[in-house]
């Protein structure tokens, strides 16, 4: 239960500020590849793992396209500040929003043509959520997962020890073969993906957490010098500026056969 009341909170932070959830700079690219499946694939029902800002949400309501759009949110006070923010918006009031965490994802099974999932499974117990997420599934129907990665020679995980000093929810950011590997295993086969990078002040990185978190138990600034030379090699650190390798990927549900 405490690490829902965390994942509400970081929910509520996130949607007002926006920064690690859903930002502006990558809004573009994630909506293009939602439109892009969707019209490929027709899924009939589509399922929203998060609010996210809303954004993304208020432009798939805006394409008038023949699917049943859920939302499944952990916390009840973000779907209701987003309603509240939509008033004069009659879609918004027909969205089929369902309150409830990704480790007992309250979809049924098989009811999903397309899960979305957009930069939340780092702050999630990503075995079980997957898990959740195929069995709400339909055989041969998609999981379209958008997050940070890591460098694919980040293979000690520096930036995820990074992350975990000034952030108690972070969990793991996968290398994006690693990720794909993880995926396979719980019988889902990668279509397509592709990588981009998005720059970030590692101090406005630890501000942002520091907001909502207080000061962490172990000094950020002092990791990054430690390993400085990992930072400037993998992630290009200039001036405190770093460039985040963010992959979007398809895969499909598969349905095992004997």
């Amino acid at each position: 239960m405490e690490r829902l009341r965390r994942l509400q909170e970081l929910s509520i932070y996130e949607y007002g500020k926006k920064y690690f959830i859903e930002p502006v700079d990558r809004h573009e690219l994630v909506l293009n590849k939602i439109s892009d499946v969707i019209e490929t694939y027709k899924p009939s029902v589509v399922v929203k793992a998060g609010l996210g800002s809303g954004r993304i949400i208020l432009d798939m309501l805006a394409w008038n396209r023949d699917i049943t759009l859920v939302v499944v949110e952990p916390s009840l006070k973000v779907i209701e500040q987003f309603i509240s923010d939509n008033p004069e918006n009659e879609k918004v009031r027909d969205l089929r929003f369902i309150n409830g965490e990704f480790r007992q994802f309250p979809v049924d099974y098989y009811a999903a043509d397309l899960i979305i999932s957009v930069d939340n499974l780092d702050v999630q117990e990503t075995a079980p959520v997957i898990d959740e997420f195929r069995r709400a599934l339909q055989f041969d129907a998609y999981l379209l997962f958008a997050g940070i990665v890591l460098d694919d020679e980040d293979l000690d995980g520096v930036f995820d020890d990074y992350m975990r000093i000034i952030s108690p929810l972070h969990n793991d950011y996968y290398l994006k073969d690693d990720l794909k590997t993880f995926l396979d295993l719980k019988e889902f086969s990668f279509i397509k993906g592709k990588s981009d990078e998005f720059s970030y002040s590692l101090g406005e990185i630890k501000a942002h957490m520091k907001e909502l978190y207080g000061d962490p138990s172990s000094d950020p600034d002092s990791f990054v010098e430690q390993n400085r030379s990992v930072f400037e090699e993998l992630y290009e650190l200039v001036d405190n500026s770093v460039k985040i390798p963010y992959f979007t990927g398809l895969f499909m549900r598969r349905k095992i056969r004997v």
